[in-house]
């Protein structure tokens, strides 16, 4: 949900933010920090979304070969 009038942050703060988030490697960890950052910034979670859906995207999973 959008609320009228409240501004999104700058785009590298959050791409920024993302990024530290996505290094946890304690997914537990990284699990309550994802939970805590979209309730502390709701109407940046539709952005977020499309920019981690985007980048996944363009990363194809890494296939290890025997």
């Amino acid at each position: 949900m959008c609320h009228a009038g409240v501004s999104m942050r700058d785009i590298q703060t959050i791409e920024t933010e993302l990024m530290e988030i996505s290094a946890i490697p304690d997914d537990l960890l990284k699990l309550e920090r994802i939970i805590a950052w979209c309730a502390s910034h709701p109407d940046e979670v539709p952005f977020a979304l499309h920019q981690l859906l985007g980048r996944s995207d363009k990363h194809p999973p890494q296939t290890s070969k025997p």
